[in-house]
């Protein structure tokens, strides 16, 4: 089964894209994260006793909500593996980054928010709940790219789902691949340990910071020591990472807040905000120290910046 959507109306940036999620999946609700036009596929096998799809789309949030959940009998769950770009699943108060290689679990009888800024490619295995551990379902950890033993289960995940998607396998096949499927899932976490941060692989851990300045760049508090509380690690190790690609933490985190604060001051919808107003909501506390690296980005001071583009 496929599904395909690519609106050709502005004032319908998803198309049919909910309803082709629910027909593929259950019933969510999609919303717009970028402001780039949306383009998405889904291929869909049955390997009972599980599900199996591929997911390609652009940027974009969708929710399971609890309106949905009320008109709902399905007790699935979502297990993601994530293929490209990177993916943020937040459910009863707890977050889970997802880097390519890494897990994702989403329960569908409780509210969930899947979030993905950029284009995406995933694996979903729609799973029955009764066949996962109980255990799987507080606080998942599923970071597979963390370790040598995670990182063979990713790459055995992924071969299975290519081979029932490939559609050259017997029904019996796709039975045996699924129902081994949801056993590997369900003992996914036995692969993994509580890893510090300076032992997961570079590249996923830098990825995953450079998505949280992306996102909480607006926190006064955001630096270096901020981001190694968060992911566990020294400052040292945070300034190693970010060395790497010729800019410091302060630099990523001030060039994000300076996009914003002109983005601000080009919306017309903004012009009633002061300069300070925007500055400090987007996280500096130093109107002077915005203003220089402003015109330093700019070339124009900010208030200069606003009058030009309002003429």
């Amino acid at each position: 089964m496929e599904w395909s959507t690519r609106p050709a109306r502005p004032d319908q940036p998803f198309g049919s894209w909910a309803d082709d999620l629910a027909a593929a999946f259950v019933r969510l609700e999609p919303r717009r994260i970028t402001e780039q036009s949306f383009a998405g596929t889904i291929c869909k096998v049955d390997a009972a006793p599980l599900q199996i799809s591929l997911v390609r789309a652009s940027g974009h949030t969708v929710l399971r909500l609890a309106s949905h959940i009320a008109s709902s009998t399905e007790d699935l769950c979502f297990v993601n593996l994530q293929l490209e770009g990177l993916g943020r699943t937040t459910q009863r108060g707890h977050e889970q980054l997802s880097a390519p290689g890494d897990l994702a679990l989403a329960d569908t009888t409780q509210p969930f928010e899947i979030a993905h800024r950029h284009d995406f490619k995933l694996f979903c295995f729609a799973v029955p709940r009764r066949l996962l551990p109980d255990g799987l379902f507080d606080r998942p950890r599923l970071a597979l790219s963390a370790t040598e033993a995670g990182r063979a289960l990713s790459r055995t995940l992924a071969s299975y789902a290519e081979l029932c998607l490939s559609g050259r396998q017997l029904a019996r096949t796709s039975t045996m691949v699924g129902a081994h499927v949801a056993e590997l899932i369900a003992h996914a976490p036995d692969l993994l340990t509580d890893l510090p941060a300076e032992r997961v692989h570079t590249p996923v851990l830098l990825s995953m910071m450079l998505d949280h300045i992306d996102r909480h760049s607006h926190a006064p508090e955001l630096g270096a020591p901020a981001l190694a509380r968060k992911f566990r690690c020294s400052e040292r190790y945070v300034h190693r990472l970010f060395a790497g690609t010729g800019r410091s933490v302060g630099e990523h985190v001030n060039e994000k807040r300076i996009t914003m604060c002109a983005r601000e001051l080009l919306d017309r919808n903004s012009a009633h905000k002061t300069i300070a107003e925007i500055a400090f909501a987007a996280g500096f506390r130093d109107i002077s120290h915005f203003n220089r690296l402003f015109k330093r980005h700019n070339g124009l001071a900010p208030r200069e910046f606003r009058r030009t583009a309002a003429g």
